[in-house]
């Protein structure tokens, strides 16, 4: 799991660096997004970072709590445990913190401390016992941190406890006996992978031939809102400005190249400049109601 953390590390360095408009093209959680129909986030999301420190902080966690969820489930619970309680601390976040832009592999590194502590609970006078003693301060302390420190999301990481706590007391430590238990937990662990397959292939392949980033739609928004209000006091814009704006979609590309047509004729029709303002606005509503909290619309 740490590889996979470094993998999105990385691809979030080759993309440009820790801005919000790269996470959202690189699977950050936005909920206006994902009601939208980018159901992927909820999983992407664990993988992505803010910051090195971010990545540092979680990474050193996770090596720590991996080893001991790894040694008292073994590799298959294990991995199981991490995708559906970072799940699980998407969907809270998603709940509580829906128009926020979220990253981090927090929720899953507290659903993991979650089911070691849950485990502790179920299985008394044992080792896992004295484990779920010693994790309590950490869980604390932090779920303290995030209650005082804005930035923090704490939706994700009670999410990912109680979902966390819930499998821990459903799931039994070491390598199940029962025949029909290992095939069962192989069957689950092989759909994680192939969901974790098909979320990355549907999101990035549309993302990178269809999807616009949301830096080109501020752009458009921005500078076609300008355009259409200089050409109602009578100064149409320039041409080749009018060539050089990238359009994020294919409605966005209808209103510019009818822009185009209104700025290069020779008599102006006030009808046609009114017919692209209200291409406009219709654009621009579903634009805003996308982007809910990251686009605002320009006073004139």
């Amino acid at each position: 799991m740490i590889l996979l953390n470094l993998v999105f590390f990385l691809t979030t360095l080759i993309s440009g660096g820790f801005s919000v408009p790269i996470l959202l093209r690189l699977g950050a959680k936005f909920g206006p997004l994902i009601v939208a129909g980018e159901w992927q986030r909820l999983l992407l999301c664990m993988f992505l970072h803010g910051s090195i420190w971010h990545l540092f902080f979680n990474m050193y966690a996770l090596y720590n709590l991996g080893r001991l969820a790894e040694g008292v489930y073994g590799a298959k619970k294990f991995f199981i445990i991490y995708i559906v309680t970072g799940m699980g601390g998407s969907l809270l976040s998603l709940l509580m913190n829906y128009s926020n832009v979220s990253v981090g592999a927090s929720g899953a590194i507290f659903g993991l401390a979650g089911a070691l502590f849950a485990s502790g609970l179920k299985y008394r006078n044992t080792s896992l016992n004295r484990l779920a003693r010693s994790l309590l301060p950490f869980i604390l302390i932090n779920l303290l941190i995030g209650f005082i420190t804005p930035v923090v999301d704490n939706g994700a990481h009670i999410g990912g406890l109680l979902s966390g706590m819930l499998l821990g007391y459903l799931v039994s430590p070491g390598e199940s006996w029962f025949a029909w238990k290992k095939k069962a937990e192989e069957i689950i662990q092989w759909a994680m992978v192939v969901f974790i397959a098909v979320s990355v292939v549907t999101f990035f392949i549309p993302n990178t031939w269809q999807k616009s980033s949301i830096d080109s739609v501020i752009t458009f928004h921005n500078q076609m809102q300008n355009y259409i209000w200089i050409a109602q006091n009578g100064n149409p814009p320039p041409v080749h400005l009018l060539e050089n704006l990238p359009a994020p979609d294919r409605e966005a590309r209808e209103i510019k190249n009818k822009m185009l047509e209104y700025s290069s004729s020779r008599t102006k029709n006030a009808a046609i400049l009114q017919e692209i303002e209200n291409d406009f606005m219709v654009w621009r509503d579903r634009v805003l109601k996308k982007y809910e909290g990251l686009i605002y619309e320009k006073d004139s």
